[in-house]
Protein backbone atom coordinates (compact mmCIF):
# COMPACT_ATOMS: atom_id res chain seq x y z
CA UNK A 1 0.00 0.00 0.00
CA UNK A 2 1.42 3.62 -0.99
CA UNK A 3 1.55 6.32 2.21
CA UNK A 4 2.64 9.52 0.74
CA UNK A 5 5.61 11.33 2.97
CA UNK A 6 6.01 14.69 3.63
CA UNK A 7 9.04 15.95 4.90
CA UNK A 8 10.94 18.77 6.71
CA UNK A 9 14.86 18.88 7.31
CA UNK A 10 17.13 20.53 8.99
CA UNK A 11 19.99 21.95 7.63
CA UNK A 12 22.00 19.60 5.04
CA UNK A 13 18.58 17.06 6.13
CA UNK A 14 19.86 16.57 9.58
CA UNK A 15 17.24 15.52 11.47
CA UNK A 16 14.11 15.17 9.43
CA UNK A 17 10.35 15.25 10.58
CA UNK A 18 7.85 13.13 8.15
CA UNK A 19 4.43 13.31 8.49
CA UNK A 20 1.66 10.97 6.78
CA UNK A 21 -1.48 13.17 6.22
CA UNK A 22 -3.47 9.95 4.87
CA UNK A 23 -3.12 8.04 7.65
CA UNK A 24 -3.84 11.20 10.80
CA UNK A 25 -1.87 11.30 13.66
CA UNK A 26 0.74 9.44 11.90
CA UNK A 27 4.21 10.89 12.12
CA UNK A 28 7.68 10.76 13.10
CA UNK A 29 11.86 12.05 13.17
CA UNK A 30 14.76 10.70 12.82
CA UNK A 31 18.49 11.51 12.48
CA UNK A 32 18.91 12.04 8.81
CA UNK A 33 16.38 11.76 6.25
CA UNK A 34 17.46 8.03 4.94
CA UNK A 35 16.93 7.23 8.50
CA UNK A 36 13.27 9.23 8.56
CA UNK A 37 11.98 8.07 5.38
CA UNK A 38 12.40 4.18 6.74
CA UNK A 39 11.28 4.81 9.95
CA UNK A 40 7.98 5.97 8.36
CA UNK A 41 7.63 2.18 7.52
CA UNK A 42 7.59 1.22 11.58
CA UNK A 43 5.44 4.60 12.48
CA UNK A 44 2.49 3.66 10.05
CA UNK A 45 2.55 -0.47 11.00
CA UNK A 46 2.52 1.52 15.08
CA UNK A 47 -0.53 3.27 13.85
CA UNK A 48 -2.12 0.88 12.32
CA UNK A 49 -1.97 -1.09 15.03
CA UNK A 50 -3.13 1.46 17.18
CA UNK A 51 -6.63 1.52 14.99
CA UNK A 52 -7.05 -2.46 15.10
CA UNK A 53 -6.27 -2.34 18.81
CA UNK A 54 -9.79 -0.14 19.13
CA UNK A 55 -11.76 -2.62 16.67
CA UNK A 56 -11.08 -0.56 13.45
CA UNK A 57 -11.16 -3.12 10.67
CA UNK A 58 -7.43 -2.38 8.77
CA UNK A 59 -6.52 -3.57 5.25
CA UNK A 60 -3.43 -5.09 5.26
CA UNK A 61 -0.90 -2.69 4.42
CA UNK A 62 2.28 -4.42 3.49
CA UNK A 63 3.87 -4.09 1.60
CA UNK A 64 4.13 -0.58 2.62
CA UNK A 65 5.87 1.76 0.10
CA UNK A 66 6.92 5.15 1.28
CA UNK A 67 7.04 7.73 -0.99
CA UNK A 68 8.35 10.80 -0.22
CA UNK A 69 5.39 13.56 -1.88
CA UNK A 70 7.41 16.78 -0.83
CA UNK A 71 10.76 17.42 0.83
CA UNK A 72 10.87 20.86 2.63
CA UNK A 73 14.61 21.61 3.31
CA UNK A 74 15.96 23.91 5.93
CA UNK A 75 12.75 24.45 8.32
CA UNK A 76 14.02 25.88 11.37
CA UNK A 77 11.17 24.65 13.50
CA UNK A 78 11.27 20.79 13.16
CA UNK A 79 8.25 19.11 14.53
CA UNK A 80 5.58 22.29 15.28
CA UNK A 81 3.69 21.55 12.18
CA UNK A 82 3.76 24.82 10.53
CA UNK A 83 3.92 22.93 7.11
CA UNK A 84 0.42 22.36 5.17
CA UNK A 85 -0.21 19.88 2.46
CA UNK A 86 -2.89 19.44 -0.19
CA UNK A 87 -4.87 17.07 1.17
CA UNK A 88 -5.49 19.88 4.19
CA UNK A 89 -7.78 21.73 2.27
CA UNK A 90 -10.30 19.43 0.83
CA UNK A 91 -13.06 19.38 2.75
CA UNK A 92 -13.98 17.27 5.43
CA UNK A 93 -17.50 14.58 5.31
CA UNK A 94 -19.32 13.94 8.07
CA UNK A 95 -18.74 10.49 8.54
CA UNK A 96 -14.43 11.14 8.21
CA UNK A 97 -14.82 13.69 10.92
CA UNK A 98 -16.96 11.44 13.10
CA UNK A 99 -13.97 8.48 13.09
CA UNK A 100 -10.96 10.78 13.29
CA UNK A 101 -13.23 11.95 16.68
CA UNK A 102 -13.13 8.20 17.64
CA UNK A 103 -9.41 8.17 17.01
CA UNK A 104 -8.84 11.37 19.49
CA UNK A 105 -11.10 9.58 22.04
CA UNK A 106 -8.79 6.13 21.32
CA UNK A 107 -5.69 8.33 21.55
CA UNK A 108 -6.65 10.42 25.06
CA UNK A 109 -7.29 7.06 26.34
CA UNK A 110 -3.84 5.66 25.45
CA UNK A 111 -1.83 8.65 26.49
CA UNK A 112 -3.37 8.62 30.05
CA UNK A 113 -2.57 4.93 30.34
CA UNK A 114 1.03 5.67 29.76
CA UNK A 115 1.37 8.34 32.18
CA UNK A 116 -0.64 6.52 34.94
CA UNK A 117 1.87 3.45 34.48
CA UNK A 118 4.76 5.61 34.73
CA UNK A 119 7.03 4.37 37.72
CA UNK A 120 8.55 7.81 38.30
CA UNK A 121 6.24 10.77 39.75
CA UNK A 122 4.04 12.73 37.48
CA UNK A 123 6.52 15.78 38.13
CA UNK A 124 9.73 14.33 37.93
CA UNK A 125 11.67 14.85 34.81
CA UNK A 126 13.50 11.20 33.60
CA UNK A 127 17.11 10.81 34.19
CA UNK A 128 17.62 10.62 30.51
CA UNK A 129 16.24 14.46 29.86
CA UNK A 130 12.73 15.62 28.91
CA UNK A 131 9.87 17.24 29.94
CA UNK A 132 7.84 15.07 33.47
CA UNK A 133 4.45 13.48 32.56
CA UNK A 134 2.93 16.28 34.18
CA UNK A 135 4.17 18.52 32.14
CA UNK A 136 3.64 16.55 29.42
CA UNK A 137 0.07 16.38 29.74
CA UNK A 138 -0.56 19.67 30.36
CA UNK A 139 1.26 20.46 27.18
CA UNK A 140 -1.05 18.42 25.12
CA UNK A 141 -4.23 20.10 26.68
CA UNK A 142 -2.75 23.29 25.93
CA UNK A 143 -1.84 22.80 22.23
CA UNK A 144 -5.25 21.21 20.86
CA UNK A 145 -7.04 23.93 23.04
CA UNK A 146 -5.00 26.69 20.86
CA UNK A 147 -5.39 24.21 17.52
CA UNK A 148 -9.11 23.52 18.29
CA UNK A 149 -9.94 27.75 19.09
CA UNK A 150 -7.71 29.03 16.60
CA UNK A 151 -9.47 27.44 14.20
CA UNK A 152 -13.00 27.21 15.30
CA UNK A 153 -13.71 29.79 18.11
CA UNK A 154 -16.23 29.07 20.35
CA UNK A 155 -14.14 28.14 22.98
CA UNK A 156 -14.00 29.96 26.60
CA UNK A 157 -12.90 29.29 30.13
CA UNK A 158 -9.52 27.60 28.44
CA UNK A 159 -7.64 29.92 31.21
CA UNK A 160 -9.30 28.12 34.35
CA UNK A 161 -9.14 24.35 32.69
CA UNK A 162 -5.64 24.63 32.24
CA UNK A 163 -4.34 26.37 35.82
CA UNK A 164 -6.76 23.53 37.23
CA UNK A 165 -4.92 20.83 35.42
CA UNK A 166 -1.45 22.46 36.09
CA UNK A 167 -2.36 23.15 39.46
CA UNK A 168 -3.11 19.41 40.41
CA UNK A 169 0.35 18.10 38.68
CA UNK A 170 0.12 14.79 41.09
CA UNK A 171 -3.36 13.64 39.95
CA UNK A 172 -4.75 15.61 36.95
CA UNK A 173 -6.76 13.38 36.20
CA UNK A 174 -10.14 15.58 36.76
CA UNK A 175 -8.76 18.55 35.60
CA UNK A 176 -7.71 16.40 31.82
CA UNK A 177 -11.59 15.14 31.80
CA UNK A 178 -13.07 18.45 31.94
CA UNK A 179 -10.73 20.00 29.51
CA UNK A 180 -11.53 17.04 26.92
CA UNK A 181 -15.14 16.94 27.43
CA UNK A 182 -15.21 20.78 26.50
CA UNK A 183 -13.16 20.22 23.78
CA UNK A 184 -15.37 17.11 22.45
CA UNK A 185 -18.20 19.37 22.82
CA UNK A 186 -17.09 22.01 20.43
CA UNK A 187 -15.40 19.62 17.94
CA UNK A 188 -19.21 17.68 18.13
CA UNK A 189 -20.66 21.17 17.28
CA UNK A 190 -18.48 20.85 14.73
CA UNK A 191 -21.65 22.20 10.78
CA UNK A 192 -21.38 21.86 7.34
CA UNK A 193 -20.02 25.49 7.14
CA UNK A 194 -16.95 24.64 9.23
CA UNK A 195 -15.98 21.11 7.52
CA UNK A 196 -15.47 23.20 4.04
CA UNK A 197 -14.33 26.38 5.48
CA UNK A 198 -10.59 27.35 4.07
CA UNK A 199 -9.02 30.47 5.86
CA UNK A 200 -6.26 31.50 4.60
CA UNK A 201 -3.76 33.65 6.21
CA UNK A 202 -1.08 34.41 3.54
CA UNK A 203 2.61 35.26 4.66
CA UNK A 204 3.63 31.64 4.14
CA UNK A 205 1.11 30.93 7.41
CA UNK A 206 -1.22 27.18 7.24
CA UNK A 207 -4.91 27.85 6.33
CA UNK A 208 -6.98 27.29 8.85
CA UNK A 209 -9.16 24.08 7.90
CA UNK A 210 -11.17 21.42 10.38
CA UNK A 211 -8.79 18.52 8.39
CA UNK A 212 -5.92 20.28 9.33
CA UNK A 213 -6.85 21.42 12.52
CA UNK A 214 -7.86 17.33 13.18
CA UNK A 215 -4.92 16.27 11.79
CA UNK A 216 -2.29 18.09 14.10
CA UNK A 217 -4.63 17.47 17.00
CA UNK A 218 -4.46 13.92 16.56
CA UNK A 219 -0.56 13.68 15.67
CA UNK A 220 0.52 15.59 18.67
CA UNK A 221 -1.35 13.84 20.96
CA UNK A 222 0.01 10.42 19.54
CA UNK A 223 3.11 11.84 19.62
CA UNK A 224 3.28 11.72 23.35
CA UNK A 225 1.53 9.22 23.79
CA UNK A 226 4.20 7.29 22.26
CA UNK A 227 7.00 9.73 24.31
CA UNK A 228 5.02 8.19 27.73
CA UNK A 229 4.96 4.65 26.61
CA UNK A 230 8.60 4.37 25.90
CA UNK A 231 9.23 5.21 29.42
CA UNK A 232 7.25 2.63 30.95
CA UNK A 233 9.59 0.19 32.60
CA UNK A 234 12.41 2.20 32.59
Amino acid sequence: MRFDLYLESGPQHRKTWIYVPSLPGCSTVAPTSAEAIEAARSAIRERLDFLRRHGETIAEPEPIEPVVASHVIERKMLGFGQGTFPTDREPMTREELARQLRWAEWSRQELLEAARGQTLPLTDKPAVGGRSAAAILSHVAEAEWSYVGSTLGGLSGGGVLMAAIASSTEAPWAALAAERAALMARLHAIDAADLSRVVERGEGKPPRTVRRMLRRLLEHEWEHALELRSRLGS
